[in-house]
């Protein structure tokens, strides 16, 4: 009798495993062929928008870059900071050599941009280059995965000349962190290869950056950062790129809520954006927000999207069986 409830138990496992591969969505079995290059889109609301129409919405696309620097085969990460009258927008700028730069577009009216150039380059891969303004200085954390590190880095003569400050978290390898400062709470979040998110804290920016006493935010398709986060009365919003249908096809925004040294994180708005197949520059798939409120009656946002180069798609075996295993050790460790 034990026999055949133990063949049985490994049936039915097998099966799940089977019917886990057969439904997994975040890496198609059958994908795009060919995918070009992301493009930045921006506007503004004078309220915190709903929704983003971004076919209403300008867009400086990787073929205007690639005029003013025609090595350019990446445009992505964009985040952007209002300081008196202009806009300076930071981008993952990928040329033809494995690593990516942090280049700079500029703009008076946040309408017409300007590439500006590159302003921060390593023997490291470099993207998501968070800008943000603290006690009058200026500073970045971008993604330095390959640096084993999280780096601090501060403008020296902003908006150029960025120099390595501080190590916030040592001796690991994470993707997209996520920080947020204030009078009563500093968070970062960050991500691991594996589709862990993780929650960081500190006394303050230069403060010992810890692993909170959570340390996992969320797991899976949905929890890697893809944005800065948004505070508002009713606590912070989070920008999550979701990739239930590959790599970068969207982005939804999730509700942190801090108290009593705990937190929750809820999903608020599923899919707030995702490939758009009306508009040729995002039709792949879309994965990164910045949104900030840059006065008193108006919200500024950016954010970037990918194209298809073709309607063709190619089988791909190994993704669709590495993220299901993932998925199912993940849900077996934190039962």
């Amino acid at each position: 009798m034990k026999i055949k409830n133990k063949k049985f138990l490994i049936i039915i496992l097998f099966l799940g495993i089977l019917i886990l591969i057969l439904i997994n969505s975040r890496t198609p079995f059958f994908q795009p062929n060919e995918v070009g290059g992301w493009s930045v889109g921006y506007g503004e609301s004078n309220e915190f928008p709903k929704s983003i129409n971004a076919k209403n919405n300008a867009i400086y696309n990787i073929e205007k870059l690639k005029i003013s620097n025609d090595s350019t085969v990446f445009l992505a990460d964009p985040f952007f900071v209002k300081e008196k009258d202009t806009f300076y927008l930071f981008f993952e700028h990928k040329k033809n050599k494995f690593n990516g730069d942090v280049g700079l577009l500029t703009s008076i009216d946040g309408k017409n941009y300007q590439y500006r150039g590159t302003v921060l380059t390593q023997k490291f891969h470099l993207s998501y280059p968070q800008v943000f303004k603290y006690r009058n200085d200026f500073y970045m954390v971008p993604e330095s995965k390959g640096a084993n590190n999280v780096l601090l880095y501060k403008a020296h003569h902003f908006p150029f000349d960025w120099r390595v400050c501080d190590t916030l978290v040592s001796n690991i390898k994470l993707k997209d962190p996520s920080i947020y400062l204030s009078d009563s709470l500093n968070v970062m979040v960050a991500s691991d290869d594996n589709l862990n998110m993780y929650m960081y804290q500190a006394d303050s920016l230069f403060g010992k950056w810890k692993l909170h006493k959570k340390p996992i935010v969320m797991m899976g398709t949905e929890a890697r950062a893809g944005g800065r986060f948004f505070a508002d009365k009713k606590g912070l919003i989070l920008p999550v790129q979701n990739g239930t249908n590959g790599y970068g096809f969207g982005l939804s925004l999730y509700r942190f809520s801090f108290k009593d040294g705990n937190y929750t994180a809820k999903r608020e708005s599923p899919f707030f954006l995702k490939a758009n197949k009306e508009i040729k520059e995002f039709n792949a798939g879309m994965h990164q927000l910045d949104i900030q409120k840059i006065d008193d009656n108006r919200y500024y946002y950016v954010y970037d999207g990918n194209a298809l180069n073709g309607d063709s798609k190619k089988l791909n075996v190994y993704g669709p069986l590495k993220w299901t295993y993932i998925d199912v050790k993940n849900w077996i460790l934190n039962q």
